[in-house]
Order: C-alpha cells, then sequence, then structure tokens
C-alpha cells in the first residue's frame, strides 16, 4: 500500500506570518486545507509530516499523525504547496519531480529513503545538491508560493471542490430566499438559508456547509464556500471568490477572502482580497484596499523585503490571534503580524510585526504571556483549548520572529546560513 507523506519545505518562509501558527499543511484554499485536498486528490490518506522542529508538536496534536519520522522505501512525499493538475499520476521510484520552482513530489527508494531526513526539506541548498545527485522531471500544475497565491486561486478550486463533492440542498432554505443557478448550489444538512437571502452562483458554485447560517438579506456571490458554523451575518455581502473557515461570523462587505477557522469580521465595513489567520477579530469599521490608485502590482512585506505580487487587487495578510480596534483602515498590501493589536486613528505602516501594540501614542512590543493568556481565553469561549503544545510554541515564538521579520533582518541572514534551519534558537534582541 502506498505511504503518503506530505512534507515542508525552505518556502514556509514565504507564507509567514501565517505558518508561525501552523504548518503549510493547514492553510486553507478553496473548500479544504492544503492537507485535505492532498488527501482528496490522491485518495489516500496521509500517514506522516515532515515539518519544522519547532511546530512539530503542535502539528502532531492537530494532525493526529507521526511526524518527522524515518522514511521507508516506496514512500510518495508530496508537498502541499503543489496543486497537481487533474488526471496526474504518481509515477514509480525513484523519482523527484518539480513544479515552478519547488520540489512537488518524491518517490523513494531505498536508497532514497535512507538519504533523506525530515531537516533536508527545509535546507534550499541541500535541495540543489539532491537534484543534482539524482536529477529530476517536470510535473504540471502549480505552486502556492505567496500568500496571494491562496487569495488568487481560491475561486478556482472552490469550483474543482465542488465537482468532486455532494451537491443538492438538504439543509433549511427559507420560502423568501433567493437561490440563482440552483443546480450549483449545496446547503448542507443542518445549514440554513433565512429570508430574503440571495445566493448566485451564475459564476462559480456556492456551498453553505453543515450547521451554517446565512443571515435575513445576506448576499452571497459564488464561488464562495461559507464553512461549518459559520455566520454570514443579516445584510453581509459576501463576494465571489471567498471561503469562510469553520466557526466564522462574518459581516459587512467581503470580496475574495479567504478566512481561516475561528476568525470574525462580525460588522461593517470592506474586506478584499485578503488572507485572514486563526483566531482573529476585526473590529467594527475594520476596511482595508485592494487595489492600488496607480492600478499597479501590489507590492507586499514579506522577509525584510517588498516583493511585487504581480497582482493589482490583494488586500493582505492578518496573521493568527490578531485584533484590530474600531475604524481600522489599511493600505494595499499590509501584512498584520501574528498576535498584534492595532487599535489607531491613523492608517498603519504596511507592514505590523509580529506582537506589537500599535496606539496613537505609538508601537510598543506585547507582553507574550498576557497575548497568550487572552488567546487562551478567546479559544475557551469557542469550546477549544490551547494545548500544552500550542501554549508553548506560542511563548517561543518571539525568538522564531526576531529570524523573520524585518527590524531583526539580520538575524534572519544569520539563519539563512545556519545550519539548524527550522529550529530556533535564543537571540538577544
Amino acid at each position: 500500500m502506498t505511504r503518503i507523506i506530505l512534507f515542508e519545505d525552505a518556502a514556509f518562509a514565504d507564507l509567514l506570518p501565517l505558518t508561525y501558527w501552523r504548518s503549510v499543511f493547514e492553510l486553507r484554499c478553496g473548500r479544504r486545507t492544503l492537507f485535505d485536498r492532498c488527501a482528496s486528490r490522491w485518495g489516500v490518506a496521509p500517514v506522516g509530516v515532515l515539518t519544522r522542529s519547532w511546530i512539530a508538536n503542535v502539528a502532531a496534536d492537530r494532525l493526529g499523525l507521526p511526524v518527522n519520522e524515518p522514511l521507508e522505501p516506496g514512500d510518495v512525499l508530496i508537498n502541499p504547496r503543489w496543486l497537481p493538475e487533474r488526471g496526474t499520476t504518481l509515477p514509480k521510484p525513484p523519482f523527484l519531480g518539480t513544479c515552478e520552482d519547488g520540489i512537488a513530489c518524491i518517490v523513494c527508494d531505498k536508497a532514497l529513503a535512507a538519504l533523506l531526513g525530515p531537516q533536508d526539506f527545509l535546507d534550499r541548498k541541500r535541495w540543489s545538491e539532491l537534484i543534482e545527485q539524482i536529477g529530476r522531471a517536470s510535473l504540471p500544475g502549480a505552486m502556492i508560493g505567496y500568500p496571494w497565491d491562496l487569495v488568487l486561486r481560491n475561486g478556482q478550486l472552490i469550483a474543482e471542490d465542488w465537482r468532486a463533492s455532494d451537491a443538492g440542498i438538504a439543509g433549511d432554505v427559507h420560502a423568501s430566499a433567493v437561490l440563482i443557478n440552483r443546480d450549483a448550489i449545496h446547503v448542507a444538512p443542518g445549514a440554513r438559508v433565512q429570508a430574503m437571502a440571495l445566493l448566485d452562483a451564475s459564476d462559480g458554485p456556492v456551498i453553505v456547509e453543515k450547521d451554517a447560517v446565512i443571515g435575513s438579506h445576506a448576499v452571497v456571490v459564488g464561488p464562495a464556500c461559507v464553512g461549518e458554523r459559520s455566520l454570514v451575518k443579516p445584510h453581509a455581502f459576501l463576494h465571489g471568490g471567498s471561503s469562510i473557515g469553520p466557526v466564522c461570523k462574518v459581516a459587512g462587505e467581503v470580496d475574495a477572502c479567504v478566512f481561516d477557522g475561528y476568525s470574525n469580521k462580525a460588522h461593517d465595513g470592506f474586506l478584499g482580497h485578503c488572507y485572514v489567520g486563526s483566531w482573529v477579530n476585526l473590529g467594527a469599521g475594520t476596511t482595508n484596499s485592494d487595489l492600488k490608485n496607480t492600478y499597479g502590482t501590489v507590492r507586499v512585506p514579506i522577509g525584510g523585503k517588498e516583493v511585487d505580487s504581480g497582482q493589482m487587487f490583494f488586500g493582505g495578510v492578518v496573521g493568527d490571534h490578531v485584533k484590530t480596534g474600531i475604524q481600522l483602515a489599511l493600505t494595499t498590501g499590509s501584512v498584520i503580524g501574528f498576535g498584534a493589536n492595532v487599535a489607531c486613528s491613523r492608517m498603519p505602516r504596511t507592514f505590523v510585526r509580529s506582537f506589537s501594540w500599535v496606539t496613537d501614542r505609538g508601537v510598543e512590543e506585547g507582553d507574550v504571556r498576557r497575548l497568550a493568556s487572552t488567546a487562551a481565553t478567546v479559544m475557551a469561549r469557542r469550546n477549544v483549548t490551547m494545548t500544552k503544545s500550542e501554549s508553548d510554541l506560542f511563548n517561543k515564538l518571539p525568538e522564531i520572529v526576531a529570524y523573520f521579520e524585518p527590524d531583526v533582518i539580520a538575524h534572519r541572514a544569520a539563519y539563512e546560513s545556519s545550519e539548524h534551519r527550522g529550529q530556533a534558537k535564543p537571540v538577544t534582541q
């Protein structure tokens, strides 16, 4: 029986701040996380993962799988960033396949299984050596490289997920609700579509998952997915290309956004072309820009430098456990780091460092113990307990953040040349 094992590579750093609190496998695109997408795509559930040492315990707890275990001959190693074309098949060993600029798949023979260790997957130099040693073949498809790729491809993947799923109306749809192109709408058992709501699947499917609620007079335009136990509040407008993860609340106007689980935008305000992490709370009136006045491509602060996204529309990234104050305005391509609190009357800088407290008095470093305590309280309100591994990671993250965020970019350079890639070391700030 084929053993599928998912691996992270060094590109996890280009997906920060979203990958501080989770492995790449847990990122959401379309109806599913990348982990669930791999299981669905290949018809075989992964039996293990290879990930960074400092997130290994969290990944093991969340996924319930062995982490960083030795490989065996015949193992198929798949990069969850790879989105293969339909019809792609797995080759026989030994095999190393690339897609765009990354290694997408490895099929191990005895020699390869013995050669590869977990940390090899996080070392770009090591990958180059392997490619020279083994050779490679090109694989069809695309790679998720940066956060905007998750937003850009979201609508397409919702449509693909729809084609592979059960369809039909099984939930409670009020007689006055309007369903356009009903054959492309799925309302799962336990879900409710309230009076005068509009679900428009003219341009793509609309998926309303189990126990989700679409409030009165809300508009949901496909392709869109509303996750389990999530609420699209009355009068909300959810544009096409949006995925709302489980147990979220969404109000106001949301255009082509991805929300991870347990995040709230429960009030008016516009959010466009943005990836929102988990356990986020956006204050009333929080609004972002997703288009430059010049109509040029959006440049995004990634890894201490500005990266041209190549996209005309991209609002930005909101990291996990972020809180914003009322009436906050965010400029195009903003990145708000993990655990930041932003409550100021003026537009903050494009990059807000993780653990920052940003107010009209200036920027201060947040108290990590206080932030962790608040996070545990927020999670408990949704009947979720912060695990010991999550608590340990939360308290370790300031050391890890110091490697990757711009005001300590010298430490990032030292980290890149270190033998400890994927492993945090204490840093004196």
